[in-house]
């Protein structure tokens, strides 16, 4: 087992100017500063509770005595641990296929998941050793602080992002490029890798993320929920709004990110992922056809209101918008292009919402094989094919010397 101690986050000369200046020409902010951080004292283990509840499950079955029984001739399992600045020790495993064992590391590829908030990195070992060797990539795994072997608790949602930030600078002080290291985040994971991505954007090391099932912030997700048509048992039946739910989530909208931002959770996935460069990101949502839609319960968790493809909505409607523009300027002699722009078109959102296989799946939690989008493409190719695509278009890999 290598033990690595991770640095303090680092952040730009422009983020510190920001900081100080505005409270130094306006020092009331300070006041701010020092209410959140009383409302944090109060209330920001409890409410890490709610947001990370594996921090209190029991996963002591789950726990890997020894990562190497695990080794096969294909791929060999290494354990780690992170300690981050703040003395959290993050449980870490790394999964690599032999043909990146003699790569150096300025060429290597990494994946690092982030999973939900009821789970732990043991609950995706298959799709790790299945990711490692479809991608020929070595493959993180760990569990967030307070989760399984993890020590420590979240007490905001800051903590997160340093566990995340830390894992990201493991890999970066080996010499492994930011270009070539890919987050691969699943709900709460999505949310707070999104905010990791956007850190070492703002620092000029661009990672990428596929952001699966996320929401677009913390604050949408609980109005989100008060939406949202309920049973006799008070439980959500699908996407179904009512009017009175629509109403209460308007009045309640405000006090809630007023009390999110005070205890230091809320957590603003939308606009982290809006800051990154397309070519570094992606996403995907499960969101059924809408002549099926009624019959469907899609996304269980996260309500389509506070999704981050509903999130992004602007920026769709932006690009069909500037390829209509291109059709219309097309030359209607080349039927090909304006098929080509057409298809483009239709494929600006559909590509991205997938579908479970049964009317009654939860598709939040459904694996990424079992969902397919509009073109009966699955999620994990689709997953697949942005981190190839992602290699191809900035990846650092070594060039090839041909001799005359």
């Amino acid at each position: 087992m290598t033990v690595y101690q991770a640095p303090k986050p680092q952040y730009t000369n422009w983020q510190w100017f920001k900081f100080i200046g505005l409270r130094t020409v306006f020092p009331p902010v300070l006041l701010w500063d020092l209410l959140k951080i009383g409302v944090n004292k109060l209330a920001g283990k409890a409410i890490g509770s709610l947001v990370l509840p594996a921090q209190d499950m029991d996963l002591s079955g789950y726990e890997i005595e020894d990562a190497s029984d695990l080794n096969t001739d294909q791929i060999s399992y290494e354990q780690h641990q992170v300690i981050t600045h703040d003395g959290a020790v993050l449980d870490t495993l790394e999964i690599t296929p032999e043909s990146q064992k003699q790569i150096e590391p300025q060429f290597q590829k990494y994946i690092i998941n982030l999973v939900g908030n009821g789970m732990c990195y043991e609950d995706i070992l298959e799709e790790m050793r299945e990711d490692a060797l479809a991608l020929d990539a070595k493959i993180v795994g760990f569990n967030l602080r307070g989760v399984g072997q993890s020590s420590k608790r979240a007490l905001s949602k800051d903590d997160l992002v340093t566990d995340g930030i830390a894992q990201v600078q493991r890999l970066l002080d080996q010499g492994v490029p930011a270009q070539n290291i890919t987050l691969k985040a699943h709900s709460l994971g999505a949310g707070i890798g999104s905010l990791v991505a956007q850190h070492f954007h703002q620092l000029g090391q661009p990672i990428n993320i596929f952001n699966s099932r996320s929401f677009s912030n913390l604050t949408n997700f609980l109005v989100g929920h008060a939406r949202l048509e309920k049973n006799v048992f008070g439980e959500a039946i699908g996407q179904k709004e009512t009017f009175g739910g629509k109403v209460l989530g308007w009045l309640i909208k405000p006090i809630v990110k007023l009390a999110l931002i005070l205890a230091n959770w809320e957590i603003d996935a939308i606009s982290a992922f809006k800051s990154i460069p397309n070519h570094y990101k992606e996403y995907i949502v499960v969101r059924s056809r809408k002549d099926i839609r009624q019959n469907r319960i899609d996304d269980p968790v996260i309500p389509h209101y506070a999704s981050i493809h509903e999130g992004l909505s602007s920026e769709r409607h932006a690009e069909k918008a500037k390829i209509d523009r291109l059709i219309s300027a097309a030359d209607k002699n080349d039927p090909g292009a304006i098929d080509e722009l057409t298809t483009a078109r239709k494929k600006a959102g559909s590509d991205r919402k997938m579908e479970a296989s049964y009317s009654r799946s939860d598709g939040h939690n459904t694996q990424l094989y079992l969902l397919k989008n509009r073109e009966g493409k699955s999620a994990q190719t689709f997953f697949r094919e942005f981190v190839a695509k992602a290699n191809e278009d900035h990846a650092v890999k070594p060039t090839t010397n041909l001799s005359h």
